[in-house]
Parts: C-alpha cells; structure tokens; sequence
C-alpha cells in the first residue's frame, strides 16, 4: 500500500536523500485519458477532496480527513521523480480526475502502481484500464522495468476487478494483513504482477495495439516496440 499523506502531517523535504539521477516528468496519453506528472501548484480543491470521499478512503485505508492546500502540495513534492512518481489521471480535455502512485526498485527493476479514481463521474474499467494501460507501457518500454505490482485490498473490488480485467496475473494473499484505519478490523491484501515476458506476450498477441502518445515518442513508438517483441504486423 502506498504511504499516503495524514491531516496535520508535517513532511521534512530536507531529509529526502538526492539522487543522481534527473526527474522525469511523464506525460502520456490514450485514447479517453493521459497521465502527466502532478507539480505542487496543480493542487486544487477538487484534487484536495478526493482522499476524503468515504469511497477512496476505504480503498486505501485512510481515516478520510480534509488535508490543506499546503500539506497536500508539500505531499506532492516529496516524490523525486524517479524513485517515487506522482502521475495525475486526466481527461483529454485536461481535467484532473485521478492518481497513480508509483515506487520503483531500480536495482531489482521492479515496480509498484497504485490507481486512485477520485473523480465519481469517472468511476468506470475504461478509464481505470487505460489509465492503468499509460503506466505499464510507460514503466516497461521506456523505464526499462521487468516486473510491476499492484496490491489492492481485497475489499477494494473496483481495482481488484480492474486488475483481474487487465489479465494480471494473482501473485497472492495476504491474510489479515492490514488494519483498518477506522474499525482496527485486521484486512486482507492481494498482490496481482506482470512481469517483462508477460506484457510481451499479451502485446504480441493483442487484438488492437493502444495508443501510446505523448512528447519525445516516435510516431510509430507503439508498433516499433510491438514488432522488436515478434509481433507480426498486418
């Protein structure tokens, strides 16, 4: 589970360690959404209420308060852009209606996303899917990664269904693994993963490539990287 920010939390970005390495700023785009980097000053109200909505709160097991404009925004610049990414979901018109969060193993080339619809209007597979699609070809054909994560609560149907949906494979169960936040009733967690060899496959053998868009990509990025994995082309 993702460590998410706590009303009256006070983050210290001095102790954050620097890296070697430049942030990188993603910005992708699909079909119905794109994903781009989420920078401090793009926090807003709407933005803000989306990790009190009791719906959000139960899925990532937080109490559900309020956080200020300034704590959410010192939240956000906490991720260094390369280890640890903040990636708004947008619509093509540009409005914000989620997150993904991020981590990755550099040495190990493995990797962890967490998907967070705040928007209600949004709250359906297609956006959530394809969101999800954005990442995964982003972490694997252009971060190098060879493994990605997602570990769900169990009662969190909707990123269980979305997961399940994107033939993810289940890894396992963790029994009585979390406490909830409110109840300290003990909860369980999935852990659904792809792995380098796996996304191949399933891009080899799709029925439709996605679209995969976005600044410094060739035009032909998608069907390039299709093909270098054996895919026949029509």
């Amino acid at each position: 589970m993702p460590k998410m920010p706590q009303a009256g939390q006070r983050l210290n970005l001095s102790s954050i360690k620097a890296v070697a390495h430049k942030p990188i700023v993603v910005e992708r785009s699909g079909e119905y959404c794109r994903i781009r980097t989420l920078r401090p000053d793009e926090v807003n109200k709407r933005i803000e209420g989306w990790l009190a909505d009791p719906a959000v709160a139960a899925g990532l097991n937080m109490p559900g308060t309020v956080l200020s404009t300034e704590a959410f925004r010192a939240y956000v610049a906490s991720f260094d852009n390369v280890r640890r990414m903040l990636l708004a979901i947008r619509t093509k018109s540009d409005e914000p209606i989620g997150l993904i969060m991020a981590e990755i193993d550099q040495r190990h080339r493995v990797g962890s996303l967490h998907l967070i619809v705040g928007d209600i209007a949004h709250r359906r597979l297609q956006i959530s899917f394809e969101a999800v699609t954005l990442a995964i070809w982003h972490m694997f054909s252009e971060r190098g990664l060879q493994k990605l994560m997602f570990e769900p609560l169990s009662r969190n149907q909707a990123a269980v269904t979305a997961c399940r949906l994107g033939m993810l494979r289940q890894e396992g169960e963790l029994r009585s693994h979390r406490l909830d936040a409110k109840t300290g009733e003990r909860l369980d967690q999935l852990i659904f993963a792809l792995t380098i060899d796996e996304f191949k496959s399933r891009v080899r053998v799709a029925a439709k490539l996605p679209i995969f868009e976005g600044p410094g990509l060739a035009k032909e990025f998608v069907r390039e990287t299709a093909r270098s994995f054996g895919r026949k082309q029509n």
